[in-house]
Order: structure tokens, then sequence, then C-alpha cells
């Protein structure tokens, strides 16, 4: 079993993955999510409930999880997981990835090439609510997520992280990332999550997929994996370094301001101070050399 663990997500995956490390007897657990919960997130998890519309994900359910489960060390922070302190990461022996965009995916990819960490990863529907997929990044050299997508894709990701373009269109991305899903799906495929991290990580050194469809015959597949020679996550300098926004302009009062950001947080929640637009221009920018700490 698992002594430390990185939990990125609590939605529907997210919240069947925790109960089910909260009921293996984890030692400790650490989630990251800077969402909000909203009236959809009630329906499909057993953590949210409807009198907490509108508090933190993350804060209303370490409470209920602390309650549930007391053997286990819960804690966690209101934050994307690009955004999690690095000693965090130095600590976890694998990240449970719980998300449900590329865009997030790939940013995971590269915190595990530059914390040399395993990630097991998940994502429910698509092109049906009965549709569910495991796969398992071990890293040291095996394929991560980003090595799955094509070059096009994995360009656009990356020049998500640091062009100069609007907010909106971090909005349309996520948009079409997007999947559907259904409680039940969740727990099937939340359950087979941290039952293939359990077994890959005792010497698995292949990525893989395992893919569900409920609606197909055989309903259960296997796909192997390889690295891409394209992939940037995969070089001796590899790593987590995210470009942080220091300066901004909004496109509707065209005022300025200092974020001190990821740029990819500033696309994807950012809005001027002044005006609540979230028509935002990345006007300058610096790398930071752990992605961890927030300039």
């Amino acid at each position: 079993m698992f002594r430390h663990v990185l939990v990125a997500g609590l939605g529907t995956l997210g919240s069947e993955v925790v109960k089910n490390l909260g009921l293996l007897g984890c030692e400790s657990v650490f989630v990251a999510d800077a969402d909000m919960i909203e009236e959809k997130n009630v329906s499909r998890s057993l953590l949210l409930r409807e009198a907490t519309i509108g508090q933190s994900k993350i804060l209303h359910a370490l409470d209920q999880l602390r309650t549930w489960f007391p053997q286990t060390q819960w804690s966690g922070t209101p934050v994307e997981i690009a955004d999690v302190e690095p000693d965090r990461f130095m600590q976890a022996e694998v990240l449970f990835s719980c998300v449900d965009t590329d865009l997030a995916r790939t940013e995971m990819a590269a915190l595990a090439a530059r914390y040399g960490i395993p990630v097991c990863d998940a994502g429910l529907g698509g092109i049906s609510t009965r549709v569910g997929r495991v796969s398992w990044f071990p890293g040291d050299g095996a394929a991560c997520f980003a090595c799955l997508l094509t070059s096009k894709r994995r360009a656009t990701l990356l020049n998500i992280w640091e062009s100069d373009v609007h907010a909106c269109w971090a909005d349309e991305q996520e948009k079409r990332d997007g999947w559907t899903s259904t409680a039940t799906m969740a727990s099937i495929v939340g359950g087979l999550q941290v039952e293939i991290a359990l077994s890959a990580a005792k010497g698995t050194k292949e990525s893989f997929s395992i893919h569900l469809d409920v609606d197909q015959s055989p309903v259960c597949q296997t796909i192997q994996h390889s690295r891409s020679v394209e992939c940037p996550f995969h070089d001796e300098v590899s790593g987590a370094q995210f470009p942080i926004c220091t300066l901004a302009e909004c496109g509707a009062c065209n005022r300025q301001f200092s974020p001190n950001r990821r740029i990819a947080w500033v696309r994807r929640r950012g809005a001027c101070p002044f005006c609540g637009s979230r028509n935002i221009l990345i006007r300058d920018s610096m790398w930071n050399e752990l992605t961890g700490s927030v300039l």
C-alpha cells in the first residue's frame, strides 16, 4: 500500500479515488483542486452536498474525509496541481490524475518528469457516459501522457503555457476537452484506478491504458504506449518550469496589472481586478525554476 500520495482533482472521479484510498488505509493523502462546489457536482459526488454549493471543494471534502477515515492523514489546498509546493511531490509515491482536460494532464506530465513520480490517470465519458479509461505512466523513461498526443496538439498545449493570447482561448480549450460522466462509471473507474496503481507500482516498467466501454464487446481492452521521440519531457533538462505572468493587460479596459501567477493559470482563471473581464493579454513573463513557488 502507498504511504504518501497526491491526488489532482476532486470531482466525480477524484471523490471515488480518495474514498478508496481511505478504505485501504493509505497513510497520508494530499489533494489539490482549485474549484468551488457547483450544483452539477452534488449529484455526482459522495463527498459534496447541496448545502455546500459555492464553497471550496477541498475544504469541505477534507472535513468529511477526516470524519470517515481518521486513520489517514488528509491534507490539501485549493490550488491547481502545478501550484502545489515541491516538497509534496518529493514525498509522494504516486500522483493520481483525476482531471478532465488535456492541458492539466500535460502539466502533470511535466511535473512527473521534474520530480520523478509515476502518474495514474483516469477519465470518464467522451463519446458515451458508459466509457472510462485508466492509464499508468511509470516514468523512468517510459511514455508519458504528452507522448500520446499528436505533435500539433502537444504544441498547442505548450503554447498556452507561454503565449500572449487572450484568456478566452483557454475557455474554449476546456470545453473541447471536457468529458461527461455518471456516478456509476465514476465508482467503477475510480476503483480500477487505485487498483491499477497498486499493482503496476510493484514493477511495471511500461506505460499502458485500460479502456472500458460497457456498450462494446469486449468490455475491456489494454493499450500499450510507446515513448515519443518528439516529447519534450524526456530531455535531460526536462521539467515543470512553468512561465509566470508578471505583467498583464485587460483587453476590455486596457489597464495593466501584475498577476504573478502561471500563464496557464491566468488563462484559465484570471480576471481583470478592475473590471472583471477575462479578456487578458500577457505582456511580460519570466520562468520560475520550481513550479511550486509563486513569485
